[in-house]
């Protein structure tokens, strides 16, 4: 019995053993792949920060470039037409590009501050990039005062981005104002609506009316009922089907300008000059069987 007893107490502490080097490999095992994924997002950090600084490098040296342009058409005489416009849309382009980097270097800032990354070098990269805009934002603004006292229209041209953006985005509302108001203009000064229906139906919606078996009748004369009539485009609308044998038009319409015509037994309005036609009423009622 005991090398039993001895197996069994044996196999009892290799098992322990086992499970808590399982238990002990598991958390070894987690805790490494944490860091694994703290690594990577350091690194895609630092991989952000080094492309988003590169690129503001060269937007700077771009911003730059374009200084020495301007500051060379600024040793000209007089400036003609082209190289006013070019010398605003450069301006233009300036401001638009310091405006970008400064937004980039604030968005990087605040990214570092909240970041458990921390890098004195990057720090310092930011600072000296930072340093760096402003000190080409001076030079644009000394830039606009000198162009300022040469020719007038460089000032009145070369707004400020920021200002541009506004001026644009106010006479692109005006804009769209007024093209729905001519629109809408538009639509009610070519809308005509029209009705056909027997007599009885017309009495009905009160579009006809007579007051007794001798007097004439009247047409659009009382509370007529315009839910009744149908709303076309007088522009569009060449021809208006009937559906009966008998069709008489009971509102103003020039003769000249249509005509009635059969189609398979049945009359069909035929507009030849819609101008015309619409010219001495909107309304057009027709009697039929």
């Amino acid at each position: 019995m005991k090398p039993l007893y001895f197996l069994f107490a044996f196999l009892l502490v290799f098992s322990s053993s086992c499970v808590r080097q399982t238990a002990e490999y598991q958390e070894l095992k987690e805790k490494n792949d944490s860091l694994v994924r703290a690594k990577h997002q350091m690194q895609e950090e630092l991989e952000d920060y080094i492309s988003a600084m590169s690129q503001i490098e060269q937007n700077i040296e771009k911003i730059k470039s374009t200084e020495n342009v301007i500051s060379m058409q600024n040793t000209e005489a007089e400036f003609d037409d082209d190289t006013r416009t070019k010398i605003n849309q450069d301006l233009v382009y300036l401001n638009e590009m310091l405006k970008a980097n400064k937004d980039e270097l604030a968005r990087l800032k605040s990214k570092i501050k909240n970041s458990a990354f921390k890098s004195a070098e990057l720090e310092k990269s930011l600072a000296r990039l930072t340093k760096s805009l402003q000190s080409e934002s001076q030079k644009v603004d000394l830039l606009y005062t000198q162009l300022a006292e040469k020719d007038s229209l460089i000032t009145q041209l070369g707004t400020k981005v920021e200002d541009l953006g506004k001026d644009i985005e106010e006479l692109k509302t005006e804009n769209e104002i007024k093209e729905t108001t001519i629109a809408e203009q538009d639509e009610t000064i070519h809308t005509a609506w029209y009705v056909f229906g027997t007599r009885k139906e017309l009495k009905e919606q009160k579009i006809i009316s007579s007051e007794g078996i001798f007097s004439p009748q009247r047409v659009l004369q009382s509370d007529f009922n315009k839910n009744y009539f149908v709303k076309i485009d007088a522009r569009k609308s060449k021809s208006i089907p009937l559906y009966s044998t008998r069709a008489k038009i009971l509102t103003n319409h020039p003769k000249s300008s249509y005509t009635l015509e059969k189609e398979n037994d049945n009359f069909v309005l035929i507009i030849v000059d819609t101008k015309e036609f619409w010219s001495v009423s909107k309304y057009l009622v027709i009697e039929v069987d």
